[in-house]
This record gives C-alpha cells, sequence and structure tokens, in this order.
C-alpha cells in the first residue's frame, strides 16, 4: 500500500501488566525517501514477550514495575530492543524512539484537528460538490474518489509546500491511540496492461481485504475476461459482479475528464489544507519532529474531515454501520491507461 499501512493483529489470552494492546494500532507510512522507521521496529511482530514488554513502556511503565511481572526475560528483551533503536534507556524509564499519541495528547490533537478543520470542511464543500457533478451518475464512487484519488495522493504536494522542499515526507511508524473511527488507506497496484487500480480499505471493513483477489483478477473482471471460480466468488459477494457476470468495477481513462478533475481537485485541496497548522510550533507541544507529525496530521485531517461530512449525512462506505452489506464496488476503481501512453 502507498500511503499508509495498518498491521492489526489479534492475541487470544494475552496476559500483561499493560492492559491496552497499543501495538495493535501500529501505523506505516513507507513511501517517503527518507526512512525514519526503527530496524527493529518488526520485533513486537515476532515475538509476543516483546510486544508486552513495548506495550507496558508506552503505558509508562517503569523496569522495576516490569520486573515484578515478567522477571525472567525482561532483560533480554529489552536489549533487543535497545540494539535495534526501538527504545532508549533513561534509568529506570525507557522511550519509545518512533511516534506515539496516547491519553491526552491524542485527544488534544483529535480536537486540535477538529478546530482547525471546521472551516475549512465548510470550504471543501466546493471541491465536494465539483465531484458529485462529475459523478453524477456514480454517487457511490464520491469517497473513493474523494480519498483515494484526490486527498491521499496530496502528501507530496502539501508536505513539499509547508517544509519548503522537494523531496516529500519521511518514511515514518507511529502508533495513535484510540484509533480515529475513519481511520483508513489505499492500496494503489498496477495491472498487467501498466493501468493502475485503488482499493479503499479500513480498519472497520480490514478483515473483507485478507482474501482480495490479485490486481491481474481485477484487471480481468474490468476486462470482461474469465476469473477463477473462488475470484468470481468474491466479486459476487462483494458487488463488483452482478448476476448475469457483468462487471460492476467502475473504470476511467488516464488523462479523461475524471483523470484531468481529479488533478484539479488535488490542488485544490493543498490550498485548502496548506498553512492550517504550524509543525514546526507544534513538534515542540507533541514532543515529536515536526515532518513526523505532518505525516500523522495529513491523515488525521482526512478522517476528521470524513467524520464530518458522515455527520452531514455524505454516506462514507468504509464504515461498516454505512455499508453493511460490504459492498466493495464503491470502494475500487481503476485508471485504464491511455493508448498514447502505451505506445510510449
Amino acid at each position: 500500500m502507498r500511503s499508509v499501512l495498518l498491521v492489526i493483529f489479534i492475541c487470544a489470552g494475552l496476559k500483561s501488566f499493560s492492559q491496552t494492546d497499543y501495538w495493535a494500532n501500529i501505523v506505516y507510512f513507507n513511501v517517503g525517501t527518507v526512512y525514519h522507521i526503527p530496524k527493529g521496529i518488526t520485533i513486537p511482530d515476532k515475538n509476543i514477550q516483546a510486544r508486552i514488554v513495548l506495550n507496558a513502556i508506552i503505558g509508562g511503565s517503569s523496569y522495576n514495575e516490569m520486573k515484578q511481572q515478567y522477571p525472567d526475560s525482561l532483560d533480554i528483551i529489552l536489549t533487543s530492543l535497545i540494539e535495534s533503536k526501538v527504545i532508549r534507556r533513561d534509568n529506570d524509564h525507557f522511550e519509545v524512539l518512533f511516534p506515539v499519541l496516547i491519553g491526552e495528547r491524542r485527544n488534544m490533537l483529535k480536537t486540535l484537528i477538529h478546530e482547525g478543520i471546521t472551516d475549512a470542511a465548510v470550504s471543501i464543500d466546493s471541491l465536494l460538490n465539483i465531484l458529485k457533478k462529475a459523478l453524477y451518475n456514480n454517487p457511490e464512487m464520491i469517497f473513493h474518489f474523494l480519498w483515494s484519488r484526490i486527498i491521499d495522493d496530496c502528501w507530496w504536494g502539501l508536505y513539499n509546500l509547508e517544509f519548503k522542499t522537494d523531496k516529500g515526507p519521511p518514511g515514518i511508524a507511529y502508533i495513535i491511540y484510540p484509533s480515529h473511527p475513519y481511520l483508513c488507506g489505499t492500496n494503489f497496484d498496477n495491472t498487467p496492461d501498466n493501468s493502475q487500480i485503488a482499493v479503499s480499505w479500513s480498519y472497520s471493513l480490514f478483515n473483507e481485504f485478507f482474501s482480495l483477489p490479485s490486481t491481474s483478477a481485477f484487471y480481468n473482471l474490468a476486462m470482461n475476461k474469465p476469473v477463477s471460480e473462488q475470484d468470481h466468488a468474491f466479486f459476487l459477494k462483494h458487488g463488483l459482479i452482478d448476476s448475469n457476470n457483468v462487471s460492476k468495477l467502475f473504470t476511467y481513462n488516464e488523462g479523461g475528464k475524471l483523470d484531468i478533475l481529479c488533478d484539479s481537485l488535488k490542488k485544490l485541496y493543498i490550498k485548502r489544507i496548506y498553512g492550517l497548522f504550524d509543525y514546526h510550533e507544534l513538534s515542540k507541544e507533541f514532543q515529536i519532529p515536526a515532518d513526523e507529525l505532518f505525516v500523522m496530521m495529513f491523515h488525521e485531517i482526512a478522517y476528521e474531515i470524513f467524520e464530518i461530512l458522515n455527520e452531514r449525512r455524505i454516506s462514507i462506505p468504509i464504515v461498516v454501520e454505512n455499508n453493511p452489506a460490504l459492498n466493495l464496488s464503491h470502494l475500487i476503481s481503476i485508471r485504464i491507461q491511455s493508448p498514447e501512453s502505451k505506445s510510449n
């Protein structure tokens, strides 16, 4: 996934002195040109004991408190996390070496963003109205295009504008707990003919994406070519094909009117969001480097906008309550490569 990857783990019977599994909310933004992700960031994925210890550290437990609960292999685990740059030790206490926002600071961030974008969300109505007109025959696709084809393709341009650079944002791993109810991401991939598929996904619908067919299968569906029985069953279950085996996958042309409109709306979105927040000043308050805080806030801004739009009864189908049938045809599109591009 190009923009953000949410990794979810379910551990039955997990016993720890930290009752909250913060690690379940880890997010990877791994598309930057510079990577700030600790080299040992996957240790808690592979070692349940390390995960328990890291959760305890995030929750504020000291060395002595952890030693009482987990005396046998604590030092080995801590050494592994320290050497792999996941944590730093300061006497009896530890510091996590990637951004984590929990508790009061998490609430502060949400309030800050909500207040900051209230006016911006109103002005985004103009962007939304333009998109509605372009998709008047397919209103169910408005959210997907707003998120995956517009907002989720603005991070590079907005970052460079905010930070006066041309290098783009860093790749980071971070935890925000609790996660935003409208947390979402986009999977981008190229089809066999170099067209591009975009899949909007969310925490709420994440289980449905474990069995997602291959990009080639989606391409075959769009081109009305045969697909396997297993893929056909998935497409039928999730509204991507009708009972007559006709594809309901949304496609549009590279360089066409809708594609050109999306490019112009990206510029409009950047204009709306640029300058809303002083990331350098806020980095002092949240004790997170400004460039990393930008990555976190860029996503949280979008999620907050979606929550506001949902309150205005604009359907946001990444939430199960708005999409009980788990219809994924509203969340996927393929931009078909132009003949001119194919010949180049």
